[in-house]
């Protein structure tokens, strides 16, 4: 047992689980546009990618992970279709080509679009840096949200056009012509898709199958197994007993939003919940579990990328046809 009590709640995984498909449509391969923040709340994850790490298992070296999306969208380390999917730039280009469809839709339809445009700037780097197995590895940013996650943190969130229904000029026959069955909110995924060669079952399923299985590669290297001993060690000097870092985050409300109040400081998270969530950051950082446990998750799913990359390639032709696309329609309604 611990040996603080949490408020408990259901575990937040499944919640983030459905932002996967967010963060993987606005992540980049980040680059000199991206922000640095190396002195902010993630400072020791970013300060972890700046150059290539020793391999554990003689694998050889890898590219420095500061290169690459994960730290745009908010994860420790970026999923496959991240990786390969569309940079920051490409991804404001195809935000504009979007709302500007929607706005044209709107407007014949004899509507003024609600929305605001979405920005010509690439989005900073996300501080976020969080994991399903080790959850979060900041110490500063445990003391100032616990266990959640406030909005941003995973980068771009589709179109922005999640419109607040009491706005002025939001009705019923708005709302139809918006997102009905046949609202102007489904017009840029045909349009953006016009030319693009429908991506197989089988890319899907090999992306997810890296992505699964090179966490559990790096799960049992024999580094990360006694790095995670160590870290429950240390959890035990102040009475708790979780096995691993997702018992602790679970134990509370899981990793959710706490938009209502988006400031440091001001998170909804209760005092115990923030004293558990420092107190395991700092023990990941005395363990070594939060720098040896992204090196090699990386490692990993970078070496099965490689090793699968003629079959991936499509992902990356997708995104170049999406950003030709999204041109063309501001172009033509911008």
């Amino acid at each position: 047992m611990m040996k603080k009590t949490p408020t408990m709640g259901r575990p937040g995984v499944a919640l983030l689980l459905s932002l996967i498909v967010l963060t993987t449509a606005g992540c980049s391969a980040a680059g000199s546009d991206v922000a640095d923040v190396s002195n902010g709340p993630g400072a020791q994850v970013t300060d972890l990618y700046s150059g290539e790490t020793p391999s554990s298992t003689g694998g050889g070296a890898v590219p420095p992970l500061s290169g690459f999306p994960g730290n745009q969208s908010g994860w420790l380390v970026p999923y496959v279709f991240e990786i390969l999917g569309p940079t920051v730039e490409q991804q404001v280009v195809i935000e504009q080509g979007s709302y500007v469809l929607v706005r044209h839709c709107m407007a014949e339809r004899g509507f003024e679009l609600l929305n605001e445009p979405p920005s010509a700037t690439p989005p900073s780097r996300s501080t976020m840096g969080f994991d399903y197995r080790v959850g979060i590895i900041s110490q500063e940013r445990a003391s100032q949200s616990g266990y959640q996650y406030r909005d941003g943190d995973f980068g771009f969130s589709r179109l922005a056009m999640n419109v607040a229904t009491t706005l002025p000029g939001w009705t019923r026959e708005y709302e139809r012509a918006y997102k009905g069955d046949d609202g102007c909110l489904g017009e840029p995924d045909l349009a953006l898709e016009e030319g693009v060669s429908e991506q197989s079952d089988e890319v899907w399923r090999l992306a997810r199958e890296i992505d699964e299985q090179s966490v559990e590669r790096a799960w049992a290297e024999p580094v990360v197994t006694a790095a995670l001993d160590r870290w429950r060690s240390c959890m035990a000097r102040e009475g708790y007993s979780f096995a691993t870092p997702k018992e602790a985050y679970d134990a509370f409300t899981g990793f959710v939003s706490t938009a209502a109040a988006p400031r440091p400081g001001d998170s909804t998270a209760t005092p115990s919940e923030i004293v558990t969530a420092v107190w395991d950051a700092s023990c990941k950082a005395e363990s070594g579990l939060g720098e040896l446990w992204p090196q090699e998750l990386w490692r990993a799913r970078w070496t099965m990328i490689q090793d699968n990359l003629p079959n991936l390639l499509v992902v990356q032709e997708t995104t170049a046809r999406r950003v030709v696309n999204a041109q063309a329609l501001i172009e033509r309604y911008g």
